[in-house]
């Protein structure tokens, strides 16, 4: 009876892996393992961060937003896998307990910013993505003894980045993000978002917190395009 039960279940709502689409498992082995690798920087993938005159603000990835990675994203924003929240809140937390150790070497108050989601995408998914991600950020900061709070100071209004060109992206970012509250001067600031591209969308962020005083020094993402180039690691900018 328990087997037909989960034969009628599985008709009537399919389970596959996101990532491969094997199916009868939520995620299978294979396509769950690179979430548990070491995060890398992948601020040389995203060419909008770069300004003349300062250092690239260093972005931290968890993987690449290839392959069965970027599969697993899409089904996780666009094809309502809300049981992949916890999975990727986790990557998230891991990623951030790996960097904590340098971020404990930044002075003043940390504060936890997640890059703003439209609020159609956010009433469409259940679910305020890079918030969630922001508050697993945050946890797996304070696992590693560094005090850290999240803070929702940024909103964007408009229509969104994505199906736009690279250079509309570009054009409309700074105009779509705005500081809503700003945070107390001299604060240091951790953005978190779900996926980095072009970077515009961040470097929007920076520009809106920085008009503000507070001081980006670097952020947190689950995956980032590939970069065909490689910058050394070097500190937090």
């Amino acid at each position: 009876m328990q087997a037909g039960a989960r034969a009628l279940a599985r008709t009537v709502v399919p389970v596959a892996c996101p990532g491969c689409d094997h199916r009868d498992v939520r995620w299978c082995q294979e396509c769950a393992a690179p979430w548990w690798e070491e995060p890398f920087r992948a601020e040389s993938g995203a060419g909008r961060l770069d300004v003349w005159g300062r250092p690239p603000l260093p972005v931290w990835a968890v993987a690449s937003l290839v392959g069965s990675a970027h599969g697993m994203i899409a089904a996780w924003k666009d094809a309502d896998r809300r049981d992949l929240d916890r999975f990727f809140a986790d990557a998230m937390a891991r990623c951030a307990a790996h960097v904590a150790p340098t971020l404990a070497a930044v002075p003043g108050a940390l504060a936890v910013v997640p890059v703003p989601a439209r609020r159609s995408s956010t009433r469409a998914r259940g679910a305020d993505l890079p918030g969630m991600l922001a508050h697993a950020a945050a946890r797996g900061v304070v696992q590693r003894g560094v005090s850290a709070q999240v803070e929702h100071c940024l909103v964007t209004a408009g229509r969104g980045a994505r199906r736009s060109t690279a250079r509309d992206r570009w054009r409309g970012a700074r105009a779509r993000v705005r500081v809503s509250r700003a945070p107390a001067p001299g604060t240091a600031v951790v953005l978190v978002d779900d996926v980095i591209t072009s970077g515009a969308t961040l470097a929007a962020c920076v520009a809106a917190l920085e008009d503000c005083a507070a001081a980006v020094v670097t952020s947190l993402t689950l995956a980032a395009t590939p970069s065909s180039s490689v910058r050394p690691d070097v500190g937090l900018g």
